[in-house]
């Protein structure tokens, strides 16, 4: 059964993407099914990484559509030029095939989601809101580490899973019924315990690691 369509979530600006594939067929299969739905823009193209990171550069989109296996630059390679960018694009990477070195290299350069290419259209429409919203989208099985022992109590494992699926500050006081101040004190603990200095770093930790499923 093919999923229903999703409704329009009100005017607005659409969704500005990048699409960067290096097969003209199927990025122009995704640029026609994308810019029929009016809440997304395809303002650009790209055949390979070195294209897509001078695109991306250029135009600034919300999300980068990704493709993973390219000649030269893969998208891992561009996904990791980009993560001390602060104005770079959430990423949702795209492939014919589930590597667990690409996903653990993606999660790594702090990618929002992965998607494989056998996924309906309507699926990778609403990766893309998902992804849009600040969540993740992970539709391939996260390498764990059976051996990595977590340094983190319950409760900041619970931050951390909320953090990875999107939730704000704000959001997780409420989501555990914890003062904000609370939630800012165990975002500091897990940074330190992991070692990372930002959101991104820990969120491409949980998943890597079996806190955000």
């Amino acid at each position: 059964m093919r999923p229903s369509a999703a409704p329009f979530f009100g005017a607005g600006t659409p969704v500005r993407i990048v699409v960067v594939d290096d097969h003209p067929l199927f990025r122009a299969g995704l640029r026609t099914a994308l810019s029929a739905d009016a809440q997304f823009e395809v303002i650009g193209e790209a055949c390979d990484g070195d294209e897509a990171l001078a695109v991306v550069r250029s135009l600034r989109p919300d999300i980068l559509l990704l493709d993973v296996e390219m000649p030269g630059r893969s998208g891992v390679a561009v996904a990791q030029a980009l993560a001390d960018d602060p104005l770079a694009p959430r990423i949702l990477a795209l492939s014919a095939h589930a590597e667990p070195a690409y996903i653990t290299g993606l999660l790594a350069a702090g990618a929002a989601g992965y998607i494989t290419k056998d996924q309906h259209p309507l699926i990778i429409r609403e990766a893309l809101l998902a992804v849009h919203r600040g969540e993740g989208r992970w539709f391939v099985p996260i390498p764990r580490n059976p051996t990595a022992l977590s340094p983190l109590t319950g409760r900041e494992h619970e931050v951390l899973a909320l953090m990875a699926h999107g939730s704000d500050n704000p959001a997780i006081a409420e989501r555990l019924r914890i003062a904000e101040n609370t939630v800012r004190n165990h975002v500091a603990a897990i940074y330190s315990k992991l070692g990372v200095s930002s959101a991104r770093e820990a969120i491409a930790w949980a998943w890597e690691n079996g806190v955000a499923r």
